[in-house]
């Protein structure tokens, strides 16, 4: 399916709100996979490429403190 992201992922830019993407279901029970369409963006580029577990520690660090503060 097509959607959009609506996630501000602060590490990026330009903004990561609104990148086209395509879903794809998986059997129930297990999360859908989200795919970015093949763009320039560096969120973009990262999926398709490949990330460092210290950049998905970064990511994953970002968001969680960023959820923190605002509850």
């Amino acid at each position: 399916y097509f959607g959009w992201l609506s996630t501000e992922l602060s590490l990026y830019s330009p903004s990561t709100i609104n990148l086209k993407t395509h879903v794809h279901t998986r059997p129930v029970g297990h999360r859908p996979r989200i795919e970015l369409e093949p763009t320039d963006h560096p969120l973009a580029v990262e999926q398709r490429t490949g990330i460092t577990l210290a950049r998905v520690r970064e990511i994953a660090e970002t968001v969680l403190h960023a959820t923190a503060d605002n509850a």
